[in-house]
């Protein structure tokens, strides 16, 4: 069995899909099974059986939700991993992220982290830019983290980022242990409060 992937690595998106669906398959079918059973040993529908099949059905539709809002997005394709990988050098990296706020979700396929430095690519034609920039940034500095961000919708000038910002030292930002993430350096907080945001 294929083990589990966590938010911000490759094919994540794809197997979030299909661990949704089963489990709102999963959750759906133990109402309707009660329900048909109750059905045929009363044979008939109007008993206290439907109504707990019912209400059986609120936890499988709640999550059909979270399965149709992982259904509108799709893992990267291979090409873009691999070029990211090779651009970024050692630098931290998230893929497939769909950040969430109150008004809107960005999906950002990657973004290298760097010291003081974010810089992330979508592929969305829809997206806001400037808005998601705005988003991180003020997540980020809630959480205590001063973070410049910028989101490509230009490939070839965010691979051209990460090239960049992989070949220089990132600029030496001030950083004492959090004691909200023990044992983590800046860039890994930084990496974990986003994906705490993702989808």
């Amino acid at each position: 069995m294929k083990s589990k992937l966590k938010k911000g690595t490759f094919g994540y998106l794809d197997q979030l899909k299909i661990r949704e669906w089963k489990r709102t398959l999963l959750l759906l079918s133990v109402p309707i099974l009660v329900f048909l059973i109750g059905w045929i040993v009363s044979g008939t529908r109007l008993t206290v059986v439907t109504v707990v099949a019912v209400v059986g059905c609120l936890p499988g539709c709640n999550q059909m939700v979270h399965a149709l809002m992982a259904s509108r997005y799709h893992s990267i394709d291979r090409e873009l991993y691999e070029e990211t990988e090779r651009a970024r050098g050692d630098r931290p990296v998230l893929y497939e992220n769909v950040f969430t706020s109150y008004e809107k979700n960005f999906y950002v396929d990657c973004a290298v982290i760097s010291g003081r430095e974010l810089a992330g690519y979508s592929s969305d034609e829809k997206i806001d830019a400037a808005a998601a920039e705005k988003h991180l940034k003020e997540i980020l500095r809630k959480n205590s983290y001063k973070q410049n961000v910028k989101i490509f919708t230009s490939r070839k000038a965010f691979l051209e980022r990460a090239r960049f910002l992989a070949a220089h030292e990132p600029e030496a930002v001030p950083f004492r242990e959090d004691d909200r993430y023990p044992g983590m350096t800046r860039e890994e907080i930084v990496r974990y409060l986003l994906t705490a945001i993702s989808l």
